[in-house]
């Protein structure tokens, strides 16, 4: 097939018209970056390949404007570009492309999601690691992350903060001491807090209490 007139349909596409009655709608970088031009003769696989560019082009447009409103994990951006696009492998081409150029790190998006949930959250080494198992992001990054973030004084240090916060807002309306035992231990475990350490800081904050 012929390339008969290639005509600007607005600032960022253009149709390329071919002589067998054949049209496509491509991108105007698509189209540079093929270099066809008015009377240059094509393939139908060429004409396959282009359709693809142009949907990878789709795909990746997507994937930037998702990564402007905040950093993803690779699981997290396949299955939002799943969810509008169904070719697999120009998703996987898209993300493979991404992570290369630095614009897609999952130990990035570990490190600042422990970060901002032990900052508003105050969640355990034991709950940062299961939300980030369900992101997607290897076992050997979360590993390293908490490794690097998440000492265990750390974690008795944020579990310490809000079991006293949550005493201050329970005890104005629980004066029954097992009661409040058993709430703040709920609460502490609702944060991913084992019993063990959940109960003593408890038991310290309640006889510090009594004293």
């Amino acid at each position: 097939m012929i390339v008969e007139r290639i005509v600007s349909k607005d600032d960022d596409k253009a149709t390329v018209f071919f002589d067998n009655g054949e049209k496509l709608v491509l991108h105007k970088d698509v189209l540079y970056q093929s270099g066809l031009r008015k009377g240059d003769e094509i393939s139908s696989d060429r004409f396959s390949i282009l359709n693809q560019e142009e949907t990878f082009y789709l795909i990746k447009q997507k994937a930037f404007r998702l990564l402007q409103r905040r950093i993803h994990t690779a699981k997290e951006l396949h299955t939002k570009l799943r969810q509008k696009f169904s070719d697999e492998a120009l998703i996987k081409r898209c993300i493979s492309d991404l992570r290369q150029k630095g614009f897609l790190n999952d130990k990035e998006f570990a490190l600042a999601f422990v970060e901002e949930k032990q900052k508003s959250k105050k969640w355990s080494r034991t709950r940062l690691k299961s939300e980030m198992i369900k992101r997607g992001i290897p076992n050997d990054i979360i590993s390293d992350v908490l490794n690097e973030t998440f000492k265990p004084e750390k974690e008795v240090q944020l579990a310490k903060e809000i079991a006293e916060k949550k005493y201050k807002q329970l005890i104005r309306k629980e004066g029954d001491k097992r009661k409040l035992f058993q709430k703040m231990i709920m609460y502490l475990q609702s944060k991913g807090y084992d019993y063990e350490l959940s109960s003593d800081i408890v038991r310290k904050i309640l006889s510090i209490e009594e004293d």
